[in-house]
């Protein structure tokens, strides 16, 4: 099943931008007569909706055959509305900011405009769909009724956002990308990118102990090299395009908290469990700890997983077995 679309003409960003946008999205499974039974998904960085798939994948424990799974792709992912298929003047590098709030606001219009869903059951996501899912949690509370971020966070912290700014130094330095105007991929630009992001996604204890070897992987250079495979598949606009979105992360930047980041968590009502992976080097569980204790209704529980921030994709079996038993604690 191909992906569905959701236009959302002349959209004001938070950055005071008015464009025309399109999310991609794909549903799974059927709505309930009572509309009841849904569960929203968002994507993570540089992943579309059918790497998302592995998050909710039947197994012993999880099967979610009796519920409607709606996977909505981020903006600038090459599937919803990126720098890459949109037209001047906004295209490439003149595609505007696009926060989490702007994406979530977006999303809730095509719920509840094209899907007419009043109720979901419980949004999730992994990494920057845990972004994602902080933020529909604060902004929509009577609607939505549990929440999962997974190896995500309410907001960016500054070494999050210095480890990103690196990335995206590796990619801008390359000569061939032209300030963002380039003819072809900016190839060595983008493989410098994978390079400094494969030192972080996996954890110390990965390269230490030689984890990689449990993932096919005979040495270190093979994580590299697997990461470049993942990003060259993107347009290095739209990887760009996603890093800012990341980078200016907030649930409480906007009208209604005014940057009061405790009031925006204490906002939050929905049932949550927060899950970083205990070796993540972008979320910390020390971060996770802070939120937790400023939300009314939410449960720490960490991923005990070496795989760093990978641990939360659903590709790791200990990471996927500790999602599956919270989804379905969750759903109870």
């Amino acid at each position: 099943m191909d992906c569905l679309t959701f236009e959302i003409p002349a959209f004001q960003t938070q950055g005071g931008t008015i464009l025309d946008l399109k999310l991609a999205y794909r549903t799974y499974g059927e709505l309930s007569p009572a509309r009841d039974n849904v569960i929203l998904v968002l994507t993570s960085y540089a992943a579309q909706h059918d790497d998302a798939e592995a998050l909710f994948a039947a197994s012993d424990v999880l099967d979610l055959s009796n519920h409607y799974v709606i996977v909505i792709n981020m903006f600038c992912n090459g599937l919803s509305s990126s720098p890459s298929n949109t037209r001047p003047p906004y295209d490439g590098p003149r595609f505007p900011g696009i926060t989490v709030n702007d994406n979530v606001t977006c999303q809730h219009r095509l719920v509840t405009e094209q899907l007419c869903i009043e109720k979901i059951r419980l949004v999730m996501g992994f990494s920057m769909g845990g972004l994602q899912t902080y933020e529909w949690g604060c902004r929509f509370p009577a609607m939505v009724e549990a929440i999962l971020p997974i190896c995500g966070a309410a907001r960016v912290s500054p070494h999050n956002y210095l480890f990103l700014d690196g990335a995206k130094a590796a990619l801008t330095a390359d000569q061939s990308f032209a300030n963002g105007d380039y003819d072809t991929q900016p190839e060595v630009g983008v493989l410098a990118f994978a390079r400094v992001y494969a030192g972080w996604v996996f954890s110390q204890a990965f390269f230490r102990e030689e984890t990689y070897r449990e993932l096919g992987m005979t040495c270190v250079e093979d994580a590299v090299e697997f990461m470049q495979d993942y990003f060259m598949r993107h347009d290095a606009n739209d990887l760009l395009g996603m890093l800012w979105t990341w980078q200016h992360a907030d649930i409480s930047q906007n009208d209604r908290h005014n940057g009061d980041f405790t009031a925006a968590l204490g906002a939050i009502t929905a049932r949550a469990i927060v899950m970083p992976g205990e070796t993540d080097l972008y979320f910390t569980v020390a971060d996770s700890e802070i939120e937790v204790s400023h939300m009314t209704n939410a449960e720490l529980r960490p991923i005990p997983s070496t795989l760093g921030h990978v641990a939360g994709t659903g590709a790791d079996p200990i990471g996927k077995a500790a999602i599956d038993i919270a989804i379905v604690d969750l759903l109870r």
